[in-house]
């Protein structure tokens, strides 16, 4: 069985609180002890604030090997990021860290591609077939939705039903372009991807991007041009590489 993971709320201001903590301390027990110290007077439950602190580290600093490099760049390169910019890395690092968010966002991407609100028995009903039929499912369901709607991706105009809220988000940033396809490529467990998947997948549908080849990181990536398309390839010798 599929494990899920994704099993409370987590909001937009614990992100970045993370993400800015880890531009001082490195060491794992020191971000445990800054995260329970500023979690403390919003997360009053010692479980439910142990059990948050265990997501925002597995997001932002337990992060797998292949985006080590990546990560260690957005830390260095956060405090410059937009407001939009800042939502787009944390919603693409809680995407590696948790599939199940992931695959959540996909469903509800794809939805609304084809109408404008998405019903959450809907995706609830997706996710169990995709996780199984039991409660934990329906807590982590639960869990992303009110997640996202507290970062303004998804308004609920009446109950268990939502709207998206669609950002502007200039990818012209190397680093940023990378995160995407870093994305898509653990999704898809793959090393090359075609620019038309790049640009229109349903997993980003709150952001409104198009990714240009030549803003692209020309090292970590070569660019093979098809009579079809253009396919985005994944250096093996860069760090973030799969092996």
């Amino acid at each position: 069985m599929k494990a899920v993971g994704f099993d409370q709320k987590i909001q937009l201001a614990y992100l970045d609180t993370t993400a800015n903590l880890l531009r001082h301390y490195s060491d794992r027990k020191d971000m445990y002890a800054q995260l329970d110290a500023e979690l403390l007077s919003s997360i009053k439950g010692e479980k439910s604030r142990k059990n948050a602190i265990t997501m925002l580290m597995k997001t932002w600093s337990l992060v797998e090997p292949s985006i080590q490099e990546i990560r260690e760049s957005l830390v260095a390169e956060y405090p410059y990021f937009n407001t939009t910019e800042k939502k787009f890395v944390h919603y693409c690092l809680v995407s590696i860290a948790y599939p199940y968010f992931r695959e959540q966002m996909l469903y509800v991407g794809k939805n609304l591609k084809m109408a404008d609100e998405v019903y959450s028995r809907t995706v609830l009903s997706e996710m169990k077939n995709l996780y199984g039929d039991r409660r934990r499912v329906e807590v982590a369901t639960g869990a992303v939705f009110s997640s996202v709607k507290e970062w303004g991706i998804l308004k609920m105009i009446k109950s268990g039903v939502y709207e998206k809220n669609l950002f502007e988000l200039s990818l012209t940033h190397p680093l940023l372009q990378s995160l995407l396809l870093a994305v898509l490529m653990i999704h898809y467990d793959t090393n090359s991807i075609s620019l038309e998947v790049v640009n229109n997948s349903a997993i980003f549908f709150p952001f409104d991007y198009h990714v240009r080849i030549g803003d692209m990181d020309q090292e970590r990536f070569t660019i093979i041009k098809t009579i079809r398309d253009t396919i985005i390839e994944r250096n093996p010798t860069v760090p973030c590489s799969f092996e």
